[in-house]
């Protein structure tokens, strides 16, 4: 064959393999096999992030500016919108009764302020003068907005954010550091991560429910808690440790803190785990596999790691593994070694449910952007960067 035809035949193929990266894995295999990365949808690629929303058919993320896109599926690309005006660098968002919530920075001061809208780039920023120091952290569970102050106190707002309570039922839950706070509602009470200890009840009305074994905490005094995670499924709720134990426990809204069970094992190396989700994966054989999901936080930067078939009777049912060949749920085992994520510090993890048993499941991560993974009908996708 003439060397000029055989060039112009190896262009002709290369093209279409350069443009499958992101939705195929014959794009993923082009990837390795040439050391190159996936290709990736408008977000930026060092980004940080760690939360997520779905509202009337679109998904968001804040990641310093806010982007949307359709859900489900929908769409690929992501789309910028307006941050509220002179103010940047949005980090958290929440959603209640249907109003996105966003804490941004103002460009001067750099000190985060609360503003609320509909995700079309309008922003009406909230009077949040009760709160006595500068705001840390939000979360927003069950329509009830939660934020903490650097002076490590707590606030909420049932009234979708025009007043905020200060809670003192324990004052103040946190230290001045307040990175790990998280809170979870399932069961009919809420769940607080207040670092080194967890607690169970409402807004204004808190019991200690931090995991004990022979009547004493089970955790190192200095260790902390990281993500709390409800699974409504199975009324079962978990947090991790910096040190990378996995803890869950069943009917927690009854439970005892002796109740708790510890992972046998930690994740290599005494790593912290961070981000949590809880995935049912179809099989192709019509059968369910149950997940449990744990990133590896920003001390640790090593991806996420497994639980298959999580068992709270059992402690061996809870070690945290790295993803490995001879279980291949998400990803081939190579190409899941080959990409960013796996040297990735993820924060979160976040479920776009289709409800017809697919799903997107959305890493979201420490200076190494946003990756998503689709199942469809139990088949492995592998993991693309956003």
């Amino acid at each position: 064959m003439d060397k000029k035809i055989l060039s112009l035949v190896l262009v002709l193929i290369t093209i279409p393999l350069l443009f499958s990266c992101n939705e195929s894995e014959i794009g993923i295999f082009y990837g390795l096999r040439h050391e190159k990365k996936v290709k990736n949808y408008a977000l930026p690629d060092h980004c940080s992030s760690e939360t997520m929303i779905k509202t009337d058919g679109y998904l968001y993320v804040a990641a310093s500016s806010i982007y949307k896109k359709r859900a489900e599926g929908g769409e690929l690309d992501w789309h910028k919108i307006k941050s509220p005006e002179d103010y940047h660098n949005v980090t958290e968002m929440g959603l209640a009764n249907g109003t996105i919530f966003i804490l941004a920075y103002d460009e001067d001061d750099a000190v985060p302020y609360l503003f609320s809208g509909s995700g079309d780039g309008s922003w009406e920023k909230k009077d949040t003068s009760t709160i006595e120091k500068t705001i840390s952290r939000m979360r927003v569970v069950n329509d009830v907005i939660f934020i903490t102050d650097r002076s490590g106190n707590l606030y909420y707002s049932d009234d979708y954010g025009d007043s905020f309570t200060k809670d003192d039922s324990r004052s103040p839950l946190f230290s001045t550091s307040t990175g790990n706070f998280d809170i979870t509602y399932g069961g009919g009470s809420y769940y607080l991560n207040a670092q080194y200890d967890l607690y169970r009840g409402a807004p204004g009305g808190w019991t200690e429910f931090s995991p004990t074994h022979d009547g004493k905490k089970w955790k190192d005094k200095e260790d902390v808690f990281n993500r709390l995670y409800y699974d409504e499924d199975d009324d079962r709720l978990y947090t991790a440790d910096n040190s990378g134990y996995i803890y869950a426990v069943d009917s927690p809204s009854g439970a005892s803190g002796s109740s708790w069970v510890k992972s046998d094992s930690h994740a290599s190396s005494g790593m912290g785990l961070q981000g949590l989700a809880v995935l049912r994966i179809p099989t192709s054989a019509g059968s369910e596999h149950k997940m449990l999901v744990a990133g590896s936080g920003i001390n640790a930067g090593r991806g996420y790691f497994e639980v298959h078939n999580p068992r709270t009777s059992n402690r061996d049912y809870l070690d945290p593994k790295r993803p490995r060949h001879s279980v291949e749920i998400l990803s081939n085992y190579y190409d899941y070694m080959s990409f960013d994520i796996s040297k990735a510090a993820i924060n979160s993890f976040f479920v776009d449910d289709y409800g017809d048993g697919n799903f997107d499941l959305y890493a979201l991560t420490f200076g190494y952007g946003v990756w998503k993974n689709t199942n469809k009908g139990g088949y492995v996708r592998g993991w693309n960067q956003e």
